[in-house]
């Protein structure tokens, strides 16, 4: 931890430029959770209840 707050201060970034950044970037992961992995992850639970379902009636069927 001592490193990275030499390396800040050596680098001469102002508190509100490194809290702004770590905002972002913490605000980019959610965006990236809504916007790509939850309706990835809702079709592929819609697939795979469906393809339950298809082979629950093929078994059905025989």
């Amino acid at each position: 931890m001592i490193q990275i707050s030499n390396l800040i201060l050596v680098a001469d970034v102002s508190p509100e430029v490194a809290g702004s950044s770590s905002f972002n970037m913490i605000a980019s992961f959610f965006a990236a959770a809504l916007l790509i992995v939850i309706p990835a992850a809702a079709f592929l639970i819609f697939v795979s209840q469906k393809d339950s379902l298809e082979r629950t009636s093929a078994t059905r069927r025989r």
